[in-house]
């Protein structure tokens, strides 16, 4: 009798320890295949899934799944780097409740069919609207308003950033004073006297996975706020 007891014990501590440690594992494999049919590639690519009861993962929930990557292509979304931790993660429905983390080296496109570059992104919020902070250096910002002005013949020399939201152009040996403003999630350029007195600089959609709500310049960097769908980009 206590021979059989012992085994009983044994397979059920066997058991345990399987589903404790062994779904983890097996929840990562999954959303690593979710990840790859959405699309996603990366480099370095780790899904680490957790959950206070492991158990719970047999009925497709997660507390968190970090995600880290770097050379990451999904969607519109192009990034060096990836760090990001979602939480309230449901598996089998491919949804979570929000993500924290950051990006680096994000890719934007912009209308003239280049890409600028946001240095870093914050992204704190909700699965299908995180808030979204991108910090880019004022050359990026400089040199595609002045790749703009001359497409639209105007004889651009100089053109600065400067706080809260300015530009200054310099042209044909006058001196405008423009500013540069978010708008129904587009970023745009707007000077009193130039045809056309309004030029978008980054459009929302059209390869461009964020929609801007805020613009704030600073002495070597600009501030872009806006928002992403994330869950829609990563398909969990």
């Amino acid at each position: 009798m206590r021979s059989c007891l012992m085994q009983l014990l044994i397979t059920a501590a066997v058991i345990f320890a399987l589903l404790w440690f062994g779904l983890p594992f097996g929840a990562s494999w999954l959303s690593t295949n979710a990840l790859n049919a959405a699309g996603f590639t990366g480099t370095d690519t780790k899904v680490a899934v957790s959950a206070t009861l492991p158990p719970r993962m047999l009925l497709g929930h997660a507390d968190s799944v970090r995600l880290t990557s770097t050379k990451v292509s999904v969607g519109d979304l192009h990034a060096d780097a990836v760090d990001v931790t979602l939480t309230n993660v449901e598996l089998f429905d491919r949804t979570f409740s929000s993500v924290h983390g950051s990006l680096s080296g994000v890719r934007v496109p912009t209308t003239t069919g280049d890409f600028i570059t946001a240095e870093t992104v914050a992204l704190d919020g909700t699965g299908t609207n995180a808030q979204s902070t991108l910090t880019l250096a004022n050359s990026e910002l400089e040199t595609l308003a002045a790749t703009q002005l001359k497409a639209q013949k105007v004889p651009v020399t100089s053109v600065k950033l400067s706080a809260p939201n300015l530009l200054t152009i310099r042209a044909a040996g006058q001196t405008k004073v423009g500013h540069i403003v978010a708008k129904d999630g587009a970023i745009q350029v707007t000077v009193a006297g130039f045809t056309p007195s309004t030029m978008t600089l980054i459009q929302s959609g059209n390869g461009n996975p964020f929609r801007f709500t805020s613009v704030a310049v600073g002495t070597t960097s600009v501030t872009l706020v806006g928002t992403i769908d994330l869950q829609s980009l990563l398909g969990l």
